[in-house]
């Protein structure tokens, strides 16, 4: 059953959150895609799922979620599918987990590549042809959020 009664959707891939700005970006970017009309799904492991939640306990924000695992399996299944997918993405099994979200989704993907390890994570994402927007954001979430801004104008005025 579609809930999202032909909205636009997408789904946000959290990895697991070591990185202090993740929580914060993913419900920057939820609420950036919420406000543009879209329904957004998070999908993480349990302590990923967690802080989102624990960030937003009224759920102005964060409204649906789901595990990582299983969402990647519904998507391989076609029981689920998004118009866009944006990828969290601060080691190497973020890379793996675009790249595969990338070739089960009919919409869009784009990485979001923050941490210690950015430019090279980038590099191997552009080597995939994988798209993606990096920063070298580890606490201060700044240095990504203009480029996640410009990322969601850019797909949404894509869409229209």
């Amino acid at each position: 059953m579609d809930i999202t009664n032909g909205t636009p959707k997408a789904i946000i891939l959290l990895g697991c959150p070591e990185v202090p700005v993740q929580t914060s970006l993913a419900i920057y970017l939820t609420d950036l895609l919420n406000k543009s009309g879209v329904h957004v799904r998070i999908a993480g492991n349990k302590a990923a799922l967690e802080l989102v939640s624990t960030a937003d306990p009224a759920g102005y924000y964060v409204r649906d979620t789901a595990d990582l695992d299983a969402t990647i399996g519904a998507l391989a299944s076609k029981e689920v599918d998004c118009d866009i997918c944006y990828v969290f993405i601060h080691n190497d099994a973020g890379v793996s987990y675009l790249a595969t979200a990338s070739a089960l989704v009919s919409g869009e993907c784009a990485g979001i590549i923050f941490g210690n390890s950015a430019q090279s994570l980038g590099e191997q994402c552009d080597n995939l042809g994988l798209a993606n927007i990096r920063a070298r954001a580890v606490h201060n979430p700044r240095p990504l959020k203009s480029r996640i801004l410009s990322e969601v104008e850019r797909w949404v005025a894509s869409t229209k």
